[in-house]
């Protein structure tokens, strides 16, 4: 009877372990942007991005304004507001240089690199309460290469 109830003690104990171990939130992605910010780089973890290209109807390659053309929009939502990025993207009117990479941390799904040219900040989210916050950028970049392919 004593062996029956320790067995039965084990497989419930091993059972548990396996619920509490599935319901265990690890992060299979890493995600940063780092900017250069005069002599200083500048690295911030990032939730969750989004990358877009929209080409204007409008956009004529010949102009002379073509360089001031920001048709790539890339949307970073961050755990926690970074003031060093804030600062720096806040100073600097013609635009900033960076990357943004995603690497598994298995090392079982290739890595992503999103590089940016001229990216100014198009828009800023905060949101606070109590237990949560979030802070999301929307960014208006010149140029865009995708894992070494350039869009144009």
């Amino acid at each position: 009877m004593n062996k029956k109830s320790l067995i039965l003690l084990a497989i419930v104990f091993f059972f548990l372990t396996q619920i509490s171990y599935s319901q265990f939130d690890e992060k299979r992605t890493k995600i940063e942007i780092s900017i250069k910010d005069g002599n200083k780089t500048i690295i911030v973890p990032v939730r969750s991005s989004t990358v877009s290209f929209s080409r204007s109807a409008n956009s004529v390659k010949d102009t002379e304004n073509s360089n001031d053309l920001k048709n790539y929009y890339l949307s970073i939502d961050f755990e926690k507001q970074d003031i060093n990025l804030l600062r720096a993207f806040a100073k600097n009117k013609t635009g900033i240089d960076g990357e943004l990479t995603m690497i598994d941390i298995y090392g079982k799904a290739p890595s992503r690199k999103f590089e940016f040219k001229g990216a100014t900040l198009d828009a800023l989210s905060d949101q606070l309460n109590g237990d949560y916050s979030s802070s999301y950028f929307s960014l208006n970049c010149r140029s865009l290469i995708i894992d070494g392919v350039t869009l144009e």
